[in-house]
Protein backbone atom coordinates (compact mmCIF):
# COMPACT_ATOMS: atom_id res chain seq x y z
CA UNK A 1 0.00 0.00 0.00
CA UNK A 2 1.84 3.26 -1.66
CA UNK A 3 0.38 6.37 -0.85
CA UNK A 4 1.37 9.33 -3.52
CA UNK A 5 3.13 12.20 -1.89
CA UNK A 6 2.29 15.46 -3.60
CA UNK A 7 2.93 18.96 -3.27
CA UNK A 8 1.59 20.40 0.02
CA UNK A 9 1.70 17.33 1.80
CA UNK A 10 3.48 17.07 5.18
CA UNK A 11 6.13 14.13 5.29
CA UNK A 12 9.04 12.74 7.21
CA UNK A 13 11.85 11.51 6.60
CA UNK A 14 12.92 8.47 8.75
CA UNK A 15 16.75 7.74 8.61
CA UNK A 16 16.86 11.74 10.05
CA UNK A 17 13.26 12.58 11.56
CA UNK A 18 13.33 15.97 9.10
CA UNK A 19 9.80 16.87 9.38
CA UNK A 20 8.19 19.21 6.51
CA UNK A 21 5.96 20.40 3.88
CA UNK A 22 6.39 19.09 0.09
CA UNK A 23 7.48 22.18 -1.97
CA UNK A 24 7.56 20.62 -5.24
CA UNK A 25 8.49 17.20 -7.03
CA UNK A 26 10.86 16.85 -9.27
CA UNK A 27 12.71 13.33 -11.30
CA UNK A 28 16.34 12.89 -11.60
CA UNK A 29 17.63 9.57 -13.30
CA UNK A 30 13.55 8.06 -13.43
CA UNK A 31 13.84 8.33 -9.41
CA UNK A 32 11.17 10.82 -7.88
CA UNK A 33 11.97 13.21 -5.04
CA UNK A 34 10.59 15.66 -2.98
CA UNK A 35 11.63 19.00 -1.65
CA UNK A 36 10.93 19.66 1.89
CA UNK A 37 10.44 23.52 3.13
CA UNK A 38 12.39 22.95 6.46
CA UNK A 39 15.76 22.18 4.84
CA UNK A 40 14.88 23.35 0.84
CA UNK A 41 17.17 19.39 0.22
CA UNK A 42 15.58 16.60 -2.09
CA UNK A 43 14.56 13.01 -0.40
CA UNK A 44 13.57 10.31 -2.37
CA UNK A 45 9.67 9.91 -2.14
CA UNK A 46 9.84 6.15 -2.02
CA UNK A 47 11.61 6.71 1.52
CA UNK A 48 9.04 9.78 2.83
CA UNK A 49 6.31 9.04 5.58
CA UNK A 50 3.29 10.98 5.34
CA UNK A 51 2.61 12.61 8.61
CA UNK A 52 -0.12 14.84 10.18
CA UNK A 53 1.30 18.19 11.50
CA UNK A 54 0.02 19.57 14.71
CA UNK A 55 0.25 23.15 14.94
CA UNK A 56 2.53 24.52 17.43
CA UNK A 57 2.76 28.18 19.01
CA UNK A 58 6.14 29.79 18.64
CA UNK A 59 6.50 32.51 20.95
CA UNK A 60 8.97 35.14 21.05
CA UNK A 61 10.65 36.72 23.99
CA UNK A 62 11.52 40.07 22.97
CA UNK A 63 15.36 41.51 24.81
CA UNK A 64 15.23 44.96 25.85
CA UNK A 65 18.80 45.90 23.48
CA UNK A 66 20.21 47.84 26.15
CA UNK A 67 20.33 44.80 28.19
CA UNK A 68 22.21 42.30 25.27
CA UNK A 69 24.65 45.04 24.93
CA UNK A 70 25.35 44.97 28.81
CA UNK A 71 25.63 41.20 28.97
CA UNK A 72 27.53 41.00 26.00
CA UNK A 73 30.39 43.87 27.64
CA UNK A 74 29.98 41.76 30.41
CA UNK A 75 30.84 38.82 29.00
CA UNK A 76 33.79 40.03 27.18
CA UNK A 77 35.33 41.79 30.19
CA UNK A 78 35.10 38.57 32.01
CA UNK A 79 36.78 37.03 28.97
CA UNK A 80 40.01 39.86 29.21
CA UNK A 81 40.61 39.10 32.93
CA UNK A 82 40.57 35.62 32.42
CA UNK A 83 42.82 36.07 29.54
CA UNK A 84 44.90 38.42 32.00
CA UNK A 85 45.27 35.70 34.76
CA UNK A 86 46.94 33.30 32.59
CA UNK A 87 49.84 35.48 31.43
CA UNK A 88 53.06 35.03 33.61
CA UNK A 89 54.61 38.38 33.24
CA UNK A 90 57.83 37.59 31.25
CA UNK A 91 58.61 39.22 28.33
CA UNK A 92 60.33 36.84 25.72
CA UNK A 93 60.02 37.39 22.61
CA UNK A 94 61.36 33.71 21.93
CA UNK A 95 64.19 34.77 19.37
Amino acid sequence: METEIIPGQAVRYGRTGTVGTITRIEEIGGILFGCIDTTDLLYRIDLLTPVELRERKVVKVKKDAREAITEERLRESVAAESAWMNVDGSCEGGG
